[in-house]
């Protein structure tokens, strides 16, 4: 069993190294690292070139984006699983070793997952809760609900089988700088078996500036949004998938309402409360439909 690890590398000098190290220290070897430099313009690809790991395949390309960069990745690859490192988050000890066993219980699985730790730059460390689906471990039966309570997995702490990739021709999103790695997620969840260790076993490094999730909240409909409420309205979703995934869909319109109404556009902000899929989730919809009539006092809390 091959492991290749896809990182991504654009202006992350300051981070490559360790994150190539948290692949070396696995006591399960990679079979490979691909490096894909989109385009830096910092010593970052010198670096790389520098530690002088033999495992390693630099690749440079054009600036076109992270998910041109793993997609190259992915067409580079020869394992049979293809993980997806991001060039500012880390693996813990025994992240491969995970996956190897996970692959060898659930033989089917497409995709193979661990927990994570959210690492803050004032030091904060948290896990993300986890639905009782995910919870338990093994197969995770009802992707939706699960992922409706938490992102239980992210970028950095899974594989996916290659074959799959290349066979199902399944790619990330060209273009789109946030929700891009998600929407490959669902696609699959809705068609193959995810398998999910609920032991931490990778960093994600938070509040990096450059990084696509520093900043402000997300105030438009993301596009793999917009393609899951496509799929629920044609009846692709799974049946025993789409209430999950309908109070997901409508937990993302509300965060969007919330953003709009912190940016003082109370108009959209109702507007968008307003739209039929949003009252799926029907505490979040009585919780931001307060704090719209009340101006936003009232803190909100949901799951993109």
């Amino acid at each position: 069993m091959m492991f290749s690890v896809v990182i991504p590398l654009y202006n992350k000098s300051a981070y490559i190294e360790e994150a190539l190290h948290s692949v070396m220290a696995q006591d399960l070897p990679a079979g490979e690292i691909i490096v894909v430099d989109d385009g830096s313009s910092d010593d970052g690809p010198a670096k790389v070139e520098a530690l002088g790991i033999p495992l390693v395949r630099l690749i440079r390309q054009p600036n076109a984006g992270v998910s041109a960069a793993r997609n190259a990745g992915i067409d580079a690859a020869r394992g049979d699983w293809v993980c997806f490192l991001d060039a500012d988050d880390r693996y813990l000890p025994g992240f491969l070793a995970s996956l190897a066993r996970l692959a060898d219980a659930y033989p089917n699985a497409a995709l193979l997952a661990t927990a994570y730790v959210r690492c803050h730059a004032n030091g904060q460390r948290r896990v993300p809760s986890l639905h009782p689906a995910a919870a338990r471990g093994g197969l995770v039966s009802n992707f939706y609900a699960a992922w409706s309570r938490s992102n239980f997995f992210f970028t950095s702490s899974l594989a996916i089988r290659r074959s799959l990739l290349t066979d199902e021709r399944l790619r990330f999103a060209i273009g789109e700088r946030l929700g891009e790695d998600q929407d490959l997620w669902f696609r699959i969840a809705e068609r193959f078996p995810i398998a999910f260790d609920p032991v931490a076993r990778a960093e994600y490094r938070l509040d990096v500036p450059g990084s696509a999730t520093h900043g402000s909240g997300v105030a438009d409909e993301l596009p793999a949004f917009r393609r899951l409420a496509e799929r629920l309205r044609r009846h692709e979703v799974p049946q025993h998938m789409r209430r999950g995934a309908a109070r997901f869909y409508a937990s993302h319109l509300l965060n969007v309402a919330n953003v709009r109404l912190a940016g003082g556009d109370r108009q959209a902000a109702w507007r968008i409360a307003l739209r039929r899929e949003a009252f799926a989730n029907p505490f979040y919809w009585l919780k931001t439909a307060l704090r719209l009539a009340l101006g936003g006092e009232i803190n909100s809390r949901g799951t993109t």
